[in-house]
């Protein structure tokens, strides 16, 4: 593999903690410096970022993945999902590359809801959508402000493996990134529970596997399976098979202690055991 383009090398990326924690801690050149605590509190929340977004936390059968809400902020116990795709950042135009560069230049759509912040994309993907380098993905380092229609240079992690030209490429936010509530049924990949109420626009950890508090929809069984509600934002359903439409959106869990159904609202809650991951 060539050598990522990584300037701030640290000697750990697996820590375990003194309290029987082992932390996962991603690449991220945007995080100057990260203070390794004595022990990591999955139920708080913060203003300010600590650490890289997908940095995974292990206590015992749960394991949690830090996250950044996505502005409206979220009730405890509910199923996430991550930000759907802008149709202008989708089979855009991008640049054309060489083997072993770490740039790659990307044109938004007009639209300005199109326009990029800086860092948006950060430790998201850009994946080669059509034309000649085809196929290859590349995750995002950084980059500067875009708008829409113009194109802007994204700094990659890992150089360019097979040259690029006469392509359109798609780009896509790191999936912890402004994380949402799912809606029913969900529009994008699930990607944890929330297991305290986080406030809009805050860090927090979402728990992505082991037993946990979640919303129920309807009737669910002991041991079964549960899938992200069709009818109730954040909460899961049990998974029938033959239902139609319904069946296809993905096992989240097994049933650890039924509950009861919440009603479309954080009325009332069981217990499962989640497998994101």
């Amino acid at each position: 593999m060539a050598t990522r383009n990584i300037t701030n090398k640290r000697r750990w990326s697996v820590i375990s903690l003194p309290e029987g924690m082992i932390m996962t801690i991603p690449p991220d050149d945007n995080l100057k410096r990260i203070v390794i605590p004595a022990s990591v509190d999955p139920y708080a929340e913060s203003a300010t970022q600590e650490w890289p977004l997908g940095t995974k936390l292990q206590y015992g059968d749960e394991v949690y993945r830090y996250a950044l809400e996505g502005g409206a902020g979220v009730e405890i116990g509910a199923l996430c999902q991550a930000v759907v795709p802008l149709a202008g950042h989708i089979n855009e135009v991008c640049g054309s590359e060489a083997v072993g560069d770490t740039v790659i230049a990307f044109t938004p759509n007009t639209q300005t809801t199109d326009d990029l912040a800086a860092n948006e994309l950060a430790r998201g993907y850009i994946y080669i959508y059509d034309g000649t380098g085809e196929g290859a993905k590349y995750m995002i380092k950084s980059h500067a402000a875009i708008v829409g229609g113009v194109s802007g240079d994204l700094t990659l992690y890992d150089p360019i493996r097979i040259a690029t030209g006469g392509l359109v490429a798609t780009v896509l936010h790191n999936k912890f990134y402004k994380f949402l509530i799912h809606p029913s049924p969900p529009t994008a990949i699930p990607v944890g529970w929330t297991v305290a109420a986080v406030t809009a626009s805050y860090y927090c950890w979402l728990q992505t596997k082991g037993p946990l508090c979640a919303l129920i929809d309807g009737t669910v069984v002991m041991g079964e399976e549960v899938r992200p509600s069709e009818d109730d934002d954040g909460a899961v359903a049990a998974q029938v098979y033959d239902e139609d439409n319904d069946a296809d959106h993905g096992i989240v869990g097994r049933v650890l202690e039924i509950g009861a159904d919440a009603a479309g609202a954080a009325a009332t809650y069981g217990f499962i055991d989640a497998s994101l991951e």
